[in-house]
């Protein structure tokens, strides 16, 4: 895994936040404001770099876990009973 060995921690959450089409100030605003969001997200994220993922694998991966959890989420977020 060649691209890992280029970053360090903090340019690895800065790529993969800006990959994710969020700024990284307002992901750290809320992160500092533990919002569930930004919290999940950045436990996928330090998890993949602990893994040693590439900006590109871990990116596809975030994508793939955020549509597996709202999908089975998706009751979770209706009020109406069953």
């Amino acid at each position: 895994m060649e691209p890992y060995s280029n970053y360090n921690q903090n340019e690895f959450f800065t790529d993969i936040i800006e990959a994710l089409h969020m700024k990284a100030d307002t992901f750290m605003y809320n992160l500092s404001h533990h919002n569930p969001y930004e919290m999940l997200l950045y436990v996928w994220i330090y998890k993949l770099y602990n893994k040693k993922k590439s900006i590109e694998e871990a990116t596809q991966l975030i994508y793939k876990a955020r549509n597996i959890l709202l999908l089975h989420s998706s009751q979770a977020f209706c009020n109406t009973p069953q």
